[in-house]
């Protein structure tokens, strides 16, 4: 395959990597395999896919700014700062623990937080004004910051099951939330990478800009979409990764 074909391709993926990412918090999904079937190595895949998606969260971040602001159920400063650190903390993990450690889990981890999305409205029914208490809501964000550093597949999944059912957020406040703590995360564990070498460039070039136009125009594409769709694509594509995962991909 000529370079050029296989760069296209990889901004093709690029590019619905960062309209799924954003829409259903699935991005690697998409993006993760595409590296593999083009011949890149898992953890340099895996490495290099984690920068590639850092341009999807600042389009969505520009486009989504001032819906961003509106969100005010936990202070942000906190939130970022455990986000930044957590994905460090996951860059290192991937780097140091032996390779699958997690394999075993995250499949279930991921078919848990699908099932808990998709139990949501009915858990939630009679209860719309509950509120985990902040240092509940941080320390779970901070569990999800660090799986999203190590791997993130699925991470979207998880910061669902957390905001609609320890918060007031519905799926609209989740989806535009979960931008910037995982991109964050996705930053921390994407220096980690850069500074130990085991980023393949030409792919995650080519992916990130993909990602920043899929990215960019995902929050416009979520404002044409009702909420009980969105809710539903995120439990069909849990479902879909849990499957995924259990295969080994």
């Amino acid at each position: 395959m000529s370079p050029i074909l296989t760069y296209s391709l990889l901004f093709v993926a690029g590019l619905c990597a960062g309209i799924i990412g954003y829409l259903v918090g699935m991005a690697s999904l998409v993006s993760y395999p595409a590296m593999l079937a083009l011949g890149v190595p898992p953890v340099v895949a895996n490495a290099s896919n984690t920068v590639s998606l850092i341009p999807a969260g600042i389009g969505s971040l520009i486009t989504s700014w001032d819906r961003l602001k509106q969100i005010r159920y936990y202070p942000l400063l906190p939130q970022a700062l455990i986000a930044a650190v957590g994905g460090l903390v996951g860059g290192a993990l991937l780097l140091v623990a032996p390779p699958g450690v997690f394999e075993a889990v995250v499949p279930w981890l991921v078919l848990l937080a699908t099932v808990l999305v998709a139990l949501s409205p009915r858990l939630r029914r009679g209860s719309t004004r509950y509120k985990l208490p902040a240092t509940a809501f941080l320390a779970l964000l901070a569990a999800i910051t660090v799986y999203s550093g190590y791997f993130g597949a699925g991470a979207g999944v998880l910061f669902f099951a957390l905001c609609t059912l320890g918060t007031p957020m519905n799926t609209h406040a989740a989806v535009v939330m979960k931008t910037p703590m995982l991109t964050l995360s996705n930053f921390s564990a994407a220096v980690l990478f850069i500074v130990h070498g085991e980023v393949n460039w030409g792919a995650a070039i080519a992916v990130g800009a993909g990602s920043f136009v899929g990215g960019y125009v995902a929050p416009l594409i979520q404002r044409l979409i009702p909420e009980r769709v969105i809710h539903a694509a995120v439990v069909v594509g849990g479902l879909v990764l849990t499957v995924w995962l259990l295969l080994g991909f």
